[in-house]
């Protein structure tokens, strides 16, 4: 007969005699009388030995029976739709009240037939054991366990699952502690309800049932369980943490009307001996917040004791003792009432000094300051605090179109710098086998996080941001979320990005960007690299790694500024081509918060020549990038910021460096190249304004509602920022380019190339740009640097040729796959498969006279001044005449022949 025993979604373990703060499962009752059963289950051993010396994961199956039990031929596997991935060879005896255990691993499944081809994941499981005519003996759901801690039956064989101390072989130890007693069980699970309803809540005999309302930790203390309770929409009920004022220096302004809320339900089982149950928590969308957007977008409920997030002495998002000092607190932890509104100030940091803003109509005003006329950001409060002393415990429930998906408890912390001071602020949050699940397991991004080796989604992350938009908070708010969608195709990192709706203890807390969060299990994902072998810095410190790597990294920014390490030692050390594009788009954006600050390098310690990310070279990841685009309406963010002129005045380790690799010739004319790339192709003003139009499109209401909330900005101001950014866009290629022009020494404004192409029949690769199955592409380019162009035919078709018109090969010719040419002028470049002509003719050879480069006719000293310009920048508008020597290059050797011609000292080239 079937038997299923169910997980428990509890909070505390009983691991080696101590109590861990994790998912603890609850005692289920089987409903079967079979013999053999599963016993216990531990995911992450590392006391119980293996035959050969080895520590795996292991199932013990237990027979209850008063006789010998024969499982010949019954299956044993993770995965209900395989029940027979192992096999119990024949002659497989089970004694009386007796155990056989079966270690999990199919590295161990190779030399031995008693092991099991598969692993146990510590994040949770489903067994199934199967009898030797097919029917399911068992279906047993395991969930999240702690290293060296099992699920099993107390007493064994009884049908009572609990989290215990690991017994393999043994009779299982009985349960101690909060997992000891069944949490109650709900008659709802959280969700979205049309109307009101009663929730039941059941115990186990003896038990009594305590339950809060308001997010706080359930108690004996609290409300007492004695009838159906009522669930009802909760949005009309007066503002509790909303109303918190003491949450910015400046007094934050409390919303005027009722925000949106949830209905929340914690509860707990008290046993007659007093122990209490871990809690459940349930969080129920009625009415208001049953309608709307809510239902079609995903939703975070974070439900936290409120002394969490608001105790003067350890509260992380208000002002708290750390702002106050000694000074009264009974004073400070007073609420605002809805109706005591205030409009705030605006204002964000730059460079640690005051800046201007543009205020509500359109002027200048001045940054806001604290009480103490010292900047908001430069105050310390609680919610400026960091570590882990300061992340507390939550309980985090996602919704995704209206479903629940994933619940799990969780620590959280405030995070960002200046954005702490704001009323919304951001989180990070953290899995951690303490809390009772090491990590999420779920595609919060839609397959947009992928691992760089096979384009898989990645599923399973130890943790996440929840950001406020960072400085474009009462603005755009996406303008980070825009930038990173336009870059994907770089070779850099940077975070996916989703959107969602937060809710704190039930109360609506705004829109947010949902985000990767930066860290070596986001490397070790994205790049398969181990987490041992990852060395991180950030803005100039030590994430990640040892000490010996930040010296590295420090000698290297030092050597490259200093001039003692040259070009060619740069490059094998850092990832050129992700190093150049990471500075192409931060320049590109105008982001005035970088590079002093938000700026991440990376690097595997380890080399593995089977991976291209395991090469030892340092690698850039991007983030916050929203400081640019137009934001505020200063020079320094707009589309007409010369960056270039900045980063020299700049003093950090990173401007440097790129100031004094903008000396070196190769690396001037790369980075040009690639800056154009990235202009022509990721920028461009049509594929960005289809972005801003999405964000616009679906979040201009929850933006709106936000904004409100906050009292941080409003609907016409969202859109008018997303117009800026629209406009900077626009006009930044120009700027851009003529900025590039000038710091790079180019010679000579760019070109337009045309790409042709007929898109069935091959794809087109240009430079760094994988354009694909194009028809025709534009960009332009400066004659200064060689353009490499490749296509590739698909299926049986045939590359046959290449027409070219404005530009010269200078490596290859017209028959090969790839090339390289050098713009003149105005270019266009067709691809030509098999028998076709296409639809341009090659231009004749224009006549030239070699050393003539102003094209007057005649060789003379006015070409001999052309000449030295073009070899310092290393090409000429007229280069035909200019490579006088025939090596398709304009350098020295040109030069001299040249002088030799002027000065009569030979007659002819």
């Amino acid at each position: 007969m079937k038997k299923r025993s169910n997980k428990r979604t509890a909070a505390g373990v009983l691991c080696l005699g101590m109590l861990l703060q994790s998912a603890a499962y609850l005692p289920a009752k089987a409903d079967s009388n079979g013999t053999v059963t599963i016993n216990e289950v531990c995911t992450k051993n590392s006391t119980y030995q293996s035959g050969d010396g080895k520590y795996y994961d292991w199932i013990e199956l237990y027979n209850s029976g008063k006789s010998e039990a024969d499982i010949s031929g019954w299956g044993l596997s993770d995965k209900e739709q395989e029940p027979y991935r192992y096999t119990f060879p024949s002659g497989t005896h089970i004694p009386a009240n007796g155990r056989l255990v079966v270690f999990c691993d199919a590295d161990a499944a190779v030399n031995d037939s008693k092991a099991a081809p598969f692993g146990l994941s510590a994040s949770g499981e489903t067994l199934v054991l199967t009898d030797s005519q097919g029917k399911t003996a068992q279906t047993l759901d395991v969930g999240a366990l702690a290293s060296d801690t099992s699920y099993g039956q107390y007493p064994d064989g009884s049908g009572e699952f609990y989290t215990l101390k690991c017994t393999p072989d043994q009779s299982n130890a009985a349960p101690e502690g909060s997992a000891a007693v069944r949490q109650p069980v709900f008659s709802q699970e959280s969700g979205f309800y049309d109307n009101s309803f009663s929730l039941s809540l059941t115990a186990e005999e003896g038990c009594t049932i305590y339950y809060t309302t308001d997010g706080s930790d359930p108690t004996t203390e609290s409300e007492k369980y004695t009838g159906p309770i009522t669930v009802e929409d909760m949005s009309d009920t007066q503002n509790r943490l909303s109303a918190r004022t003491d949450i910015t220096p400046n007094k934050a302004s409390a919303p005027r009307e009722t925000v949106d809320k949830a209905a929340l339900i914690r509860a707990v089982s008290v046993d007659s001996e007093g122990r209490i149950s871990e809690p459940v928590t349930k969080t129920y969308f009625i009415g208001k917040t049953n309608s709307g957007y809510y239902k079609n977008m995903k939703v975070v409920s974070l439900v936290t004791d409120p002394d969490n997030l608001f105790d003067y002495e350890k509260g992380i998002y208000c002002l708290g003792k750390v702002f106050y000092g000694d000074k009264n607190p009974d004073e400070h932890k007073e609420e605002e009432k809805p109706d005591d509104h205030k409009e705030p100030e605006g204002g964000r940091p730059e460079d640690n000094r005051p800046q201007e803003h543009t205020g509500p109509d359109g002027g200048r005003r001045e940054p806001q300051r604290a009480p103490n006329n010292m900047n908001i950001w430069e105050m310390e409060a609680n919610y400026t605090q960091r570590g882990k002393e300061w992340e507390r415990p939550a309980n985090f429930t996602l919704f995704d179109g209206g479903e629940m998906v994933l619940q799990q408890n969780v620590g959280i912390r405030i995070k960002g710098n200046y954005s702490r001071c704001l009323a919304q602020k951001s989180f990070n949050i953290y899995t951690r086998q303490d809390y009772g699940t090491p990590e999420f397991e779920y595609d919060f991004f839609s397959g947009k996080a992928t691992k760089a080796k096979n384009g898989k989604a990645i599923k399973k992350y130890d943790g996440l941001v929840l950001r406020n938009g960072g400085n474009d908070n009462g603005a755009a708010f996406f303008r980070d979320s825009i930038n990173q969608s336009l870059i994907t195709d770089r070779a850099f990192a940077y975070q996916a990005t989703s959107e969602c709706i937060v809710f704190i203890d039930g109360e609506f807390w705004g829109i947010y960007q949902m985000m990767e969060k930066i860290s070596d299990s986001y490397l070790s994902d994205h790049y398969g690299i181990k987490k041992s072998n990852i060395a991180m810095i950030k803005n100039g410190e030590l994430e990640e790694g040892s000490e010996s790597d930040l010296s590295d990294w420090e000698s290297l920014c030092s050597g490259v500024a200093n001039g003692s390490i040259s070009y060619e030692e740069f490059c094998k050390k850092v990832d050129i081509q992700g190093f150049m594009d990471y500075f192409a788009a931060q320049i590109y954006w105008a982001n005035a918060d970088w590079p002093k600050r938000n700026y991440t390098a990376w690097r595997s310690d380890a080399i593995d020549e089977t991976n291209p990310y395991a090469d030892g070279k340092w690698r850039m990841v991007l983030f916050d990038t929203e400081s640019g685009q137009g934001l505020y309406g200063s020079y320094d963010k707009s589309f007409s910021a010369d960056c270039y002129s900045r980063l020299k005045q700049d003093g950090s380790q990173l401007a440097k460096m790129f100031t004094k690799l903008s000396s070196n010739e190769t690396f001037r004319l790369e980075f040009s190249r690639t800056l154009m790339d990235m202009a022509n192709y990721n920028f461009v003003p049509e594929k960005v304004n289809e972005v801003i139009s999405y964000y616009k499109n679906n979040f201009k209401e929850q933006v709106a509602d936000t904004y409100s909330r906050f009292s941080s900005g409003s609907s016409g101001k969202f859109e008018s920022e997303l117009s800026t950014v629209s406009n900077f866009y626009a006009q930044r290629f120009s700027y851009a380019e003529r900025t590039t022009r000038s710091a790079m020494k180019l010679s000579s404004e760019p070109h337009k190339l045309t790409v042709l192409n007929t898109a069935d029949k091959g794809t087109i690769d240009l430079n760094t740009l994988k354009l694909g199955s194009i028809d025709q592409w534009s960009g332009k380019y400066h004659s200064d640097y060689d353009i490499t162009i490749s296509a590739a035919a698909s299926g049986e078709e045939q590359f046959t040729r290449w027409n070219i018109k404005g530009a010269e090969i200078t490596s290859g010719d017209k028959n090969s796959p790839t090339i390289t040419v050098r713009l003149s002028s105005d270019a266009t470049i067709e691809a030509v498969y098999g028998d076709s002509e296409g639809t341009i003719t090659d231009e004749p050879d224009e006549e030239y006279i070699l050393g003539d480069l102003n094209s007057d006719g005649v060789v003379d000293i006015y070409d001999l001044s052309r000449m030295r310009k073009a070899v310092v920048s290393g090409s000429s508008d007229n280069l035909k005449a200019a490579d006088i020597n025939g090596d398709k290059a304009v350098n020295v050797d040109d030069l001299a022949l040249l002088k030799k011609f002027i000065s009569g000292e030979i007659k002819s080239f």
